[in-house]
């Protein structure tokens, strides 16, 4: 009998390598992004970055290893900037109007005269506090530095 036992619970285990999904969790959508600072694209799929590695994650919006793909789970959709918010090693504010981006601990503030950040969603730009993401969105945050 403990034979079944064991066998019953190696058998749910790969149903925990994706999403943890509970009863009234759904995915709301997937899709792809790309952060990219001074031309050059933050490799996204580290561990750091990933739900399974990263100890702050958030089941609202998150990446997972092995996927090139942002994964949004719950009830409701998040914007693009909260989306951004919730990545392990992300954080973004808004300061006077300004967005602001944290990556790393490095800070990107668009009020500084040699800062651009610029939010698009299938190549077209967004205010990324207005727009929430839809399943299939290809999202992209370009920074680009003075420096």
């Amino acid at each position: 009998m403990k034979r079944r036992a064991v066998l019953a619970s190696v058998s749910s285990v790969p149903l925990l390598a994706g999403c943890l999904v509970e009863e009234k969790t759904a995915i709301l959508g997937r899709g792809s992004i790309d952060v990219v600072v001074d031309g050059e694209p933050i490799d996204l799929s580290a561990n750091r970055f990933q739900s399974e590695y990263a100890e702050n994650d958030s089941i609202a919006f998150h990446l997972h290893e092995g996927h090139d793909e942002w994964f949004m789970e719950g009830e409701d959709p998040v914007t693009f900037a909260e989306g951004i918010d919730l990545l392990p090693h992300f954080e973004y504010t808004d300061a006077d109007g300004d967005h602001v981006v944290t990556i790393d601990g490095e800070t990107y503030d668009a009020g500084d005269p040699e800062t651009e950040l610029t939010f698009t969603v299938d190549g077209e730009a967004v205010d990324p506090t207005e727009y929430e993401v839809r399943d299939g969105d290809a999202l992209r945050l370009e920074i680009t530095t003075g420096g």
